[in-house]
């Protein structure tokens, strides 16, 4: 006789429910954005022995998943310079750094030429203020714009997208991260794992 056991692929998922209440997104993903699943590990029952061994098998197994084995990597040094810098951006967020944020995001902008009109415009409305609050709406409407940069320039590894449902007010608001751990860069120490993984970008 076997029993199933369900490991959840992304580990953070639970506590970030817990530290967000019973908020809850339903997104309808495209192509590029694969949806987080869960993965099945058939376990067989120990004939009798140690009768934690079981417990502590799985317990191991739990760990292993949590693990983000896969290197990011772009395919070039200038999509690779955006992702260093919108994450050096994300980390001051989540530090509720206003100044920093503002000098990241300065060195965001310059990346970007003409061809990335869009993505530099938004990338300097997240510079050109001090207002924290100013900073993370304007982190919000770049992190949206710029899923489909990094959909067409990943290499390998994966990216997360996460979700906090309380963030801008109520509205709700998306980040990217290189780490399937929930930090929220919305509302930093106040409350840093509230959210959720809703898709990843991989290759």
């Amino acid at each position: 006789m076997k029993n199933t056991i369900k490991l959840v692929s992304i580990a953070a998922i639970a506590l970030s429910i817990t530290s967000c209440g019973n908020d809850k997104k339903n997104e309808t993903e495209n192509d590029s954005l694969e949806p987080v699943i869960s993965v099945e590990n058939e376990v067989a029952n120990e004939p009798m022995g140690n009768p934690g061994q079981k417990e502590l098998e799985t317990s191991n197994s739990s760990t292993e998943m949590r693990i983000d084995k896969a290197a990011l990597s772009f395919k070039n040094s200038a999509s690779k310079g955006v992702w260093d810098a919108y994450n050096a951006v994300r980390v001051a967020l989540i530090a509720s750094d206003a100044e920093k944020t503002k000098q990241q995001a300065a060195n965001l902008a310059i990346i970007f030429d003409e061809s990335n009109a869009k993505l530099k415009s938004a990338a300097e409305a997240i510079a050109i203020t001090e207002d924290l609050d100013a900073q993370r709406k304007a982190f919000s409407q770049f992190s949206n714009a710029v899923q489909a940069y990094f959909r067409k320039n990943i290499n390998a590894g994966t990216l997360y997208k996460q979700h906090c449902p309380m963030a801008l007010n109520g509205k709700g608001a998306d980040w990217l991260s290189n780490e399937s751990t929930i930090e929220n860069p919305y509302y930093g120490d106040k409350m840093m794992n509230c959210g959720s993984v809703t898709a990843t970008i991989t290759k």
